[in-house]
C-alpha cells in the first residue's frame, strides 16, 4: 500500500467539533508515509478519544483500505456502540426504528451511527456476505430513507446478487 487517504479534501473530519489535538493526530497519520505508523496513530486516537467520531471513521476506513476487512468491521462495531452510547439507544441496529433517534442530525453520534451502518454494509458485501449486508443497508434505508448517507447503491449491488434490483 503505497498511500492512504482518509478523507476527502473537501471535508477532512466528520465532526465540526472535533478536539484540536485529534486533528492533529488523524493530521499526522494521513500524513504518514509508512502503513505501520498511519495505523499506530489511528489506534492511539481511537484510545485517547474513544467517543470521537472521526477516530472510530479513520481507524475502520484505514482497516477497509488496506483490505482487513475482519478488522475493519470489528473498528464499525465499536463505533456503532459508542455512538447508540451517546444517543441512548438500543445497540442492536435490527431494533431500531426512525422514531429511536433524530436520524436527520447532519452532525453528531447520530450521522456517525448511519455511516458507520453504511461501512457495515459495504464491508460485509467484500467479505461476501451479502444477506448480511442486504439486512444492514435495508435497516440504513429506513432510518435515512432520504439516502443522505449513499447506501442506496450499496443496496442495490447487494440485491443484485439475488436479482432483486430495483
Amino acid at each position: 500500500m503505497s498511500e492512504v487517504l482518509l478523507f476527502a479534501p473537501e471535508r477532512a473530519f466528520f465532526a465540526d467539533s472535533t478536539p484540536q489535538l485529534l486533528r492533529h493526530l488523524l493530521n499526522n497519520a494521513l500524513c504518514a508515509r509508512v502503513p505501520e505508523m498511519v495505523e499506530a496513530s489511528l489506534l492511539e486516537a481511537r484510545r485517547l478519544w474513544p467517543d470521537e467520531p472521526d477516530a472510530h471513521i479513520g481507524l475502520y476506513k484505514f482497516f477497509f483500505v488496506s483490505r482487513r476487512y475482519g478488522e475493519a468491521e470489528a473498528a464499525v462495531w465499536a463505533a456503532l456502540r459508542s455512538a447508540a452510547g451517546q444517543l441512548g439507544i438500543d445497540r442492536n441496529y435490527r431494533r431500531l426504528t426512525a422514531g429511536s433517534a433524530c436520524w436527520q442530525h447532519r452532525q453528531g453520534p447520530e450521522r456517525l451511527y448511519l455511516f458507520s451502518l453504511k461501512a457495515l454494509g459495504v464491508i460485509r458485501l467484500r467479505r461476501a456476505r451479502v444477506a448480511q449486508a442486504r439486512s444492514v443497508l435495508e435497516k440504513l434505508l429506513q432510518l435515512d430513507p432520504a439516502d443522505e448517507i449513499g447506501g442506496g447503491a450499496f443496496l442495490q449491488i447487494a440485491r443484485s446478487f439475488s436479482g432483486e434490483e430495483d
